[in-house]
């Protein structure tokens, strides 16, 4: 079923609305939730053009891959609601390649993109979309301590992941930890995050590392961790330097195996398993869906477009951003970027992972934080928020961690 909005008519009630309002005049207004929308041209379906930037290839393509099957499921499942072309571009890991993609875009008339992954590609892309006045659907979890007018945040942010992933171990009573990362903003930030809140918790961090994104060369970390006893390894790698780690880990400390909780990831997904094989056993990851939670639309996507048909939290929030996009472009009459997420952050909008809903200052989704265990290739959810809970990006009004026990400051003189 297309989504919905939570208020108001169906995708195909504007539709017909559009259709009989519409003869023999190509422009229309659109009656809606918001009023009368401004005028687009529509003939059986209102057609959209959408830019899909991916590295489907490269050193993080299971994750490329996984957000771009969403992408393509979506707009599958709404071809009879409304006409969306995906024009795709596949940077190949390469973060020069997403600003050179964008701006080929953009200058060829597309307005809308969802893409990029890393939080390096992301923030390459932005210069160009201020510039040229486009508007990025980012779909993937990220470290926070952004707000730009031209992104619509989707994924998960940091109260979303890093927060409830350290007080999980605080609670497991754990006394040390390790932080290790890839060698770019997601990991620095991410991990920053972990250490204030473990240190504010009373939880010794014992060692701290970065590798190169894409680096198996990690020999000497493992051997530090195992040196170091450390209870728990906070993990912020992704791709090859992600699974060559774990595994690693596995061989050279195998009392690990199995242990709940031994790795805290704040992005690991079902996109990863297939990959990590036995050594995801134990892995605790936080975010904003997983597969257990997927609906009929999320699975046929993942069946369709996703290799090894896994449903992950990159496919499903590429999936919903398709979604919001669409209804949003059709309630505004227009694809102008402002007038879009203007109508984005109206109000709820029903999308297969649940209500979504926008805010308007931070242009940040409201999720559901979630926390799941990984064993026997699947993660399972041993804890959620009841409700979708707004994001936070600069953890302003989080509670307990760093927050609650900085010191008291006075003015002496």
């Amino acid at each position: 079923m297309p989504a919905l909005w939570t208020q108001g008519p169906s995708w195909r009630s504007l539709l017909e609305t559009v259709a009989a309002t519409t003869k023999g005049n190509r422009a229309s207004h659109i009656p809606d939730a918001f009023g009368e929308a401004g005028p687009f041209f529509v003939g059986d379906t209102m057609t959209l053009r959408l830019g899909l930037i991916f590295s489907t290839s490269g050193s993080y393509a299971a994750l490329g891959q996984s957000a771009l099957a969403g992408a393509l499921g979506a707009i599958d499942a709404l071809k009879h609601s409304v006409e969306i072309e995906p024009v795709t571009r596949d940077p190949g890991g390469d973060v020069a390649r997403y600003e050179a993609a964008a701006s080929e875009l953009l200058d060829d008339g597309v307005r809308h993109i969802v893409g990029a992954i890393t939080s390096w590609s992301r923030k390459d892309m932005i210069p160009v979309l201020e510039r040229k006045d486009g508007l990025l659907w980012y779909p993937c979890p990220y470290e926070g301590f952004e707000c730009s007018d031209h992104v619509v945040y989707m994924g998960a942010a940091p109260n979303h992941h890093v927060v409830p992933a350290t007080d999980w171990i605080a609670r497991q009573g754990m006394r040390s930890a390790y932080l290790m990362g890839s060698n770019y903003v997601w990991g620095w930030e991410t991990l920053r995050l972990a250490r204030d809140r473990l240190q504010a918790s009373g939880i010794e961090v014992l060692g701290e590392r970065y590798v190169p994104l894409g680096s198996t060369e990690h020999a000497h970390v493992v051997e530090e961790i195992r040196a170091t006893g450390a209870e728990c390894v906070c993990n912020s790698l992704i791709g090859p330097s992600n699974t060559g780690f774990m595994r690693d880990l596995l061989a050279r400390d195998p009392v690990r195996q199995g242990r709940p909780g031994h790795v805290v990831s704040f992005n690991q997904t079902e996109a990863d398993l297939a990959e990590l094989g036995p050594a995801a056993d134990g892995l605790l990851s936080a975010g904003g869906f997983f597969e257990e939670d997927a609906g009929p639309e999320l699975l046929k996507a993942a069946r369709d477009h996703a290799p090894g048909g896994r449903a992950s939290a990159f496919l499903a929030s590429a999936y919903a951003a398709v979604e919001v996009f669409a209804a949003a472009a059709i309630a505004a009459g227009t694809d102008a970027p402002r007038a879009v997420f203007a109508a984005a952050s109206q109000r709820p909008i029903r999308t297969a992972m649940g209500d979504i809903r926008i805010d308007k200052v931070m242009r940040h989704a409201a999720l559901a934080p979630r926390l799941a265990l990984a064993g026997n290739g699947r993660f399972r959810i041993i804890d959620r928020a009841p409700d979708a809970v707004p994001a936070d990006p600069y953890l302003a009004r989080q509670g307990g961690g760093a927050a609650s026990h900085r010191p008291m400051l006075r003015v002496v003189t």
